[in-house]
């Protein structure tokens, strides 16, 4: 049986033992130890291989955790940097910093509280978007100026409908749109037409761009000269001409293909059927000015047709032989009190290159290229 003494001397070594693990352990945790030095401190001891094994297990956790706290530090510190960039900080060779952002902070808040005391009528609000397509609101639109706004060009002999013209609202059309006339044509115009159910969600800037365009309109026709509108109504009826004379080539074309194309001959890529129905365009066609002729020695209106240079003879035989057709059906089919058409006569050429609207779409035979 051991004595007291050694009993005492085992006690001692244990705490020893105790005492050196609790030490290398407290050491490792602080992270002033290494693996190689805590494998030199149990080489001398009797503490067993399972515990030895414990401790380096926990020294590798005390490392993983260092090592995700540096790199949450980085982290943190690439944030505060980025931070710093964008919100305009200063920083000086000291390390310390003069921040703009107190004055920033100041003047958001003085913006977000000018914004709040402006109400709530400017901020932005869902718009519904009209089912109706931009000709149809602007056919809506000119009627409701047709009942509201008031017609200089408006006669009459009937004193009601004088008055009910002159009951309507009127552009001062001898002042600019900022007039304060204007105006108040203008604000009553947009209330009116905005409250119109059949217009609901058209947008507040579609109705504004088309009261403005309304009043250049008045103001341009208003101060035209007798030269002006001299000339916009020669330009007016010869658009209106040409575009009528394109229209009555093509259905003459269309009922009586078969025998234009079979006179006309074929030429390389035309389609087997109606192979020059897609040359009746309207910017191909001639305008014209209307003179006077003699047949039976009585005076007769006539037009006299400038071609224009870029169509070739080929084209001009083609609208040649369409018109003849389609005036020896007129003749035959005219009835009693129908006006006769003019006889058209070929007369000057118009010095003038192929439209770019045509440059595409007609066959090389139908241009002129000399």
């Amino acid at each position: 049986m051991p004595s007291n003494s050694s009993r005492k001397t085992d006690r001692k070594g244990k705490g020893k033992a105790s005492a050196s693990i609790s030490t290398s352990a407290n050491r490792v945790l602080a992270g002033r130890v290494g693996p190689r030095e805590i494998a030199l401190s149990f080489s001398s001891t009797t503490i067993q291989d399972q515990r030895y094994a414990e401790i380096v297990e926990m020294f590798n956790k005390v490392n993983n955790n260092i090592n995700g706290v540096k790199d949450d530090i980085a982290a943190v510190n690439s944030n505060m940097a980025a931070f710093k960039n964008r919100m305009g900080i200063v920083v000086d060779t000291s390390g310390k910093t003069h921040m703009a952002f107190a004055d920033f902070a100041t003047v958001y808040a003085n913006n977000q509280t000018c914004m709040a005391s402006l109400g709530p009528s400017l901020m932005p609000s869902y718009v519904p978007q009209t089912s109706l397509s931009d000709a149809e609101i602007s056919d809506i639109i000119l009627e409701i100026f047709a009942e509201k706004l008031w017609d200089w060009k408006f006669e009459s002999d009937d004193p009601a409908l004088v008055a009910e013209n002159e009951s309507k609202k009127k552009w001062n059309l001898n002042e600019k749109i900022n007039h304060r006339d204007n105006v108040a044509v203008i604000n009553y115009l947009k209330s009116y037409i905005s409250a119109q159910t059949r217009l609901a969600g058209t947008h507040p800037w579609v109705i504004s761009d088309k009261i403005k365009n309304r009043y250049k309109h008045s103001h341009c026709t208003f101060h035209e000269s007798p030269e002006q509108k001299a000339k916009k109504n020669s330009k007016g009826r010869a658009n209106s001409s040409t575009l009528q004379m394109s229209i009555r080539r093509k259905s003459t074309y269309m009922d009586n293909w078969v025998a234009i194309d079979a006179a006309m001959g074929y030429k390389t890529g035309n389609p087997v059927e109606k192979a020059y129905l897609k040359l009746f365009q309207k910017d191909a066609m001639s305008d014209g000015e209307s003179d006077i002729e003699i047949v039976d020695n009585l005076p007769r209106r006539c037009l006299h047709v400038a071609h224009p240079t870029w169509r070739s003879e080929e084209f001009n035989r083609l609208l040649t032989m369409v018109d003849d057709i389609d005036r020896t059906h007129h003749v035959l089919n005219v009835g009693v009190g129908t006006k006769s058409r003019m006889n058209r006569y070929p007369a000057t050429l118009l010095p003038c290159s192929v439209p770019a609207t045509l440059s595409q779409s007609l066959p090389h035979w139908a241009i002129n290229d000399e």
